[in-house]
């Protein structure tokens, strides 16, 4: 075998060195398997060590065990003296696991022998190095990276307190993949310098291998360093995506899209909290801080924050979020999550404008950190330099735009979509654009209007089919529901047969109660007298409620429907009315509040109503239930198509109004019904053609989001908490944009994304 040229080490410090080492010279230098007398490798004599490899129990806090963890510092802009951040010696941090044959791992000292500190300074070659680790073949040592550094440095070799003995070779390892082997060392060669990159790399592993035995194999990784970057976030980004610059975890190293796990690295589950499962974000435990520097280039963060459901419903914790110091976001005490249970997100959202020093901090909650494994599930910053809101979701379909639509749809908490089809098909778009999932349910001649979703994941869509109405569920998978009606679907005629007029019914909205009762929508066929015995058929209002198996809920209205006739409560020299129910809200009290239009020579007469948990007109309402929806026009001009509850509770009307409803309008009601301000805007390219808001959605912070559309555009909007258009949303100052799809839905996701549709296809747009 070939050999190195052998150092010359005086003979006075070699034998100064053997003695602090317990260790005679050998008689052979060249031939480890000789062992000189009082070898500390005699019969066999071994000091294995390990560093936190304990094996998993049910209650690792009960066991007395703590893993701690700080990450490596990345060179950002948050540090004035970039030029020497971003070098981090290994010998300084904590590793996640280690072993070690002879004794620790030492610290920036050599291995000495089996005790902790029993080291020396560490020298190759006759060069002493203030940093660095000592170990002993075979060795092993981890380190979570988490993709923040690009490089990997150091100096190798068998340390000089063994002479010329030992032979190991040196590997550094890259989640799992070989990415350095160094040739075989031994005490005679000089120090070998080692660069290696480590760009992606989540977990480094350090390897020293032994030669034909263990005998004196003490190797010093030294001057071991990793160099570290954070570049400032550009476009819309997961944070698991990023670098951050710093980061501190009490429990093992956070995680980088999975739970928090134990101690070791990647040793978490799928994020999954309340049963909704994300793919991407940060699995950590109390109390943690990670940084990340934003450069000011970035406008919001989203998270859902929770207690991941591996803790079985144990712990609870606080999420908080700062931008230079200032709180942004805090949620108070969140608990887990009882096992089995399905719990609606909660969304941590923060405007970081400016902000520079992005901090994701979670602590304890006030009750100690045991199984305090909290996630930030989907988290996102939305980072666009002079970006303006409504800019289509890049990491949605192609560009934000996915081909598939439908006649109505709703988000669900993992912001995928469904979309309902005309035919009664159910389709679902993943929190990316892509399909997945549909379902279909048999309805022969029926056409599908309107769908919701209940918490449990369940969804409810109506329609008609022959003149009466439609209600079919669908559970979570798409499929329908077999304990709703007769397989998922109720085929109901609310209507009157008139004289030779077959009776006629069907349902335009429909919302679902929290106990799963179906309040839904619409018109019925009914009898009436303009002369005596002259029977005539007309059509009502519809408003019904079915219990959770679909069958009429007899303690609603009579034998669980409303039918109201305008007519009968509005002065008006139409005559009968041709009434239709245009949309249902339920506020947060249960009280059920609904909208609708009946037919007039030269335009509409718009209704808004709230009734009570069995169906009686609410008196709290306007005085009688019934509240003047003619306030923008102040005639009758108003035709209402959509109505939605804001979270302070004030109620938010919206559709067309002037003569052929040429102008768009909103109109908000306080909880009492009493007006509390309104608009009308101009949609249409021309002001003769007609314009209307044809969907509603409530912000958290008050604002509104519309769909509308005419002839010769579609388009999405926003308006401000006073009911003015949102300037900063849109790229003309406008407050709305102009997509290519017929926006009929539109929701708001729970990461504040606003996502519109139609049956031309789905957006998504940015907040």
């Amino acid at each position: 075998m070939h050999r190195s040229p052998r150092r010359v080490v005086p003979t006075l410090l070699l034998s100064a060195l053997l003695a602090a080492c317990g260790q005679s010279p050998a008689p052979h230098p060249d031939d480890e398997s000789v062992l000189p007398p009082g070898s500390p490798y005699a019969n066999g004599a071994a000091y294995p060590w390990s560093d936190r490899l304990e094996a998993p129990v049910a209650d690792p806090y009960a066991a007395g065990r703590d893993y701690p963890w700080s990450s490596p510092t990345a060179a950002s802009t948050l540090d004035t003296q970039a030029v020497r951040s971003g070098v981090n010696e290994l010998g300084d941090l904590p590793w996640t696991s280690a072993t070690n044959f002879w004794g620790p791992v030492a610290r920036n000292r050599s291995n000495g022998e089996q005790d902790v500190n029993d080291g020396r300074i560490l020298t190759i070659g006759g060069k002493t190095y203030a940093k660095g680790l000592g170990v002993h073949a075979d060795s092993s040592i981890n380190y979570a990276l988490n993709a923040q550094c690009s490089t990997f440095t150091a100096s190798v070799g068998i340390d000089d307190e063994v002479g010329t003995r030992g032979r190991v070779t040196f590997q550094v390892v890259g989640d799992g993949r070989v990415l350095y082997t160094s040739p075989e060392l031994t005490g005679v060669d000089a120090a070998r310098a080692v660069t290696v990159a480590v760009t992606g790399v989540r977990e480094l592993t350090l390897k020293v291998l032994k030669g034909a035995n263990t005998y004196y194999d003490h190797a010093d990784w030294a001057e071991a360093r990793v160099m570290c970057q954070a570049p400032t976030p550009t476009g819309t980004v997961y944070v698991s995506d990023l670098a951050y610059t710093s980061a501190t975890n009490n429990w093992g190293p956070v995680e980088i899209d999975a739970s928090n796990g134990e101690q070791k690295q990647g040793d978490g589950r799928p994020l999954t909290i309340g049963q909704n499962v994300y793919a991407r974000g940060l699995g950590v435990h109390a109390n943690s801080t990670v940084t990340y520097d934003l450069g000011g280039a970035c406008q919001a963060f989203t998270a859902v924050v929770g207690i991941d459901d591996e803790t079985q419903g144990r712990g609870s914790a606080a999420f908080a979020v700062y931008g230079d110091g200032k709180l942004l976001y805090g949620s108070g005490r969140v608990p887990a999550v009882s096992p089995g249970t399905q719990e609606p997100p909660v969304i941590a959202r923060a405007d970081v404008t400016g902000v520079h020093a992005l901090k994701l901090v979670v602590t304890d909650g006030g009750d100690g950190k045991t199984f305090d494994h909290a996630d930030w599930a989907d988290a996102r910053l939305y980072c666009n330099p002079g970006r303006t809101a409504g800019t289509p979701d890049a990491s949605f379909g192609l560009q934000g735009h996915a081909t598939v639509g439908g006649v109505d749809s709703v988000v669900e908490p993992d912001s995928a979509v469904v979309l309902l089809g005309a035919d009664f098909s159910v389709t679902r778009l993943s929190a990316t654009g892509t399909l997945a999932g549909t379902g279909t349910v048999s309805v022969p001649g029926g056409t599908a209007r309107a769908l919701a979703r209940q918490s449990n994941g369940t969804l409810v869509a109506v329609g008609e089919a022959s003149g009466a109405v439609v209600a079919v569920r669908y559970l979570p998978n798409l499929q329908p529901d077999p304990s709703f009606g007769t397989g998922g679907v109720v085929i109901r005629q609310y209507g009157d047969a008139v004289n030779s007029v077959p009776a006629k019914s069907l349902a335009t909205d429909v919302a679902v109660q929290s106990d799963g009762k179906v309040v839904l929508v619409g018109t019925l066929s009914r009898a009436y007298q303009p002369y005596p015995d002259d029977n005539q058929s007309t059509l009502d209002h519809l408003i019904a409620r079915l219990n959770p198996d679909g069958t009429p809920d007899t303690g609603f209205g009579a034998s669980g429907t409303i039918a109201l006739a305008t007519s009968a409560v509005s002065s008006t020299t139409c005559g009968e009315l041709e009434d239709v129910m245009s949309a249902v809200a339920i506020q947060a009290d249960g009280k059920i509040v609904a909208t609708g239009n009946s037919d007039c020579t030269g335009g509409y007469i718009p209704l808004i109503l709230r009734v009570g948990s069995t169906g009686q007109l609410d008196p709290s309402f306007s005085g009688d239930g019934l509240a003047d929806a003619s306030v923008v026009s102040g005639g009758y001009g108003d035709f209402i198509r959509a109505v939605v509850i804001q979270p302070d509770g004030r109620i938010v009307i919206g559709g067309a109004t002037e003569r052929f409803q040429t102008a768009a309008f909103v109109e908000r009601l306080t909880q009492a019904g009493a007006p509390d301000g309104g608009r009308t805007f101009q949609i249409a390219d021309e002001f003769y053609e007609q314009g209307s808001i044809f969907s509603l959605a409530a912000q958290a912070d008050g604002k509104i989001v519309f769909g509308a559309r005419s002839p010769n555009s579609q388009n999405l909007g926003r308006l401000n908490a006073d009911l003015t258009l949102d300037t900063a949303f849109g790229s003309q100052s406008s407050g709305y944009v102009t997509v290519t799809e017929a926006i009929t839905s539109v929701n708001v996701d729970p990461l504040g994304r606003i996502v519109g549709s139609g049956p031309t296809g789905t957006v998504r747009v940015l907040p």
